[in-house]
């Protein structure tokens, strides 16, 4: 039932967003909104994969401790089965998402432009599965549910899209490099305003982001590199992971 639920709230929201931003992705006045779907994208794949997640370890810890104790199996054979049974739904559900918003929204008609918006937007999923699991594995159900999103407001404020980059106080910058929102957001917009793409449609009198490159220099994301945003999700990806592992780990053999 949670998966089949999950599907249509993909579906539904897509929709929602679909009509909401009909055909805004090749309007150079209304660019601001364009990002602003782009990264509300990413906030709905992040805490529909996160918070069904956090649930998981919580919710089956006293079973998972008996049988375990049993020794009917081992921490790392339950681990990967319930790690590697969500990963098909955590990229079939953005994709089917992503092949809704994107072209009723007018996004460029591209289909390289399309597959990098559905990568990062499984990228994206798949490491806030990550963190759903670890903070599961880590506390309790109550803790988990009110951790979750809390843990995610920082990660959210330096993202780049609430505030640039380069406006960020010196001493503070450290933190955008460790928020994989701000890789995921920043691939996003080089998918779909980089690669020299040509000017966007202009119907007033004067669009000042008619070029998309100014967009991207506005945001503090002309530089960005694809590789590097990608990479950093595989690495966010596999570290979470594994930091969730030894967690579910140590807990059961102290518990033992």
């Amino acid at each position: 039932m949670a998966t089949q639920l999950r599907f249509f709230a993909h579906i539904v929201v897509g929709l929602l967003l679909g009509m909401l931003y009909f055909g805004i992705g090749d309007d150079a006045s209304k660019i601001f909104n364009n990002s602003g779907f782009l990264f509300f994208s990413l906030l709905f794949l992040i805490f529909t994969a996160m918070m069904p997640t956090v649930l998981t370890f919580p919710m089956e810890k006293t079973i998972f401790a008996r049988e375990y104790i049993n020794s009917w199996y081992s921490t790392r054979i339950y681990y990967l089965a319930k790690t590697v049974s969500e990963i098909p739904f955590q990229i079939l559900f953005p994709v089917i998402y992503c092949s809704i918003v994107y072209w009723m929204t007018s996004q460029p008609n591209d289909l390289v432009r399309f597959g990098l918006f559905v990568v990062s937007s499984i990228m994206i999923s798949l490491v806030a599965q990550s963190v759903g699991l670890l903070i599961g594995a880590a506390t309790s159900v109550q803790n988990a549910v009110f951790l979750a999103p809390v843990v995610s407001i920082p990660i959210l404020l330096f993202s780049g899209f609430f505030i640039s980059l380069d406006t960020i106080p010196p001493y503070l910058q450290w933190l955008s490099h460790i928020s994989y929102i701000r890789y995921s957001y920043q691939s996003v917009l080089l998918a779909i305003y980089g690669m020299s793409r040509p000017e966007l449609q202009c119907d007033k009198i004067f669009c000042p982001f008619q070029e998309p490159r100014d967009f991207l220099k506005e945001m503090d994301m002309l530089g960005g590199n694809l590789y590097i945003d990608y990479s950093a999700l595989w690495g966010f990806f596999f570290v979470f992971r594994l930091i969730a592992y030894y967690v579910l780990y140590y807990k059961m053999v102290y518990s033992r």
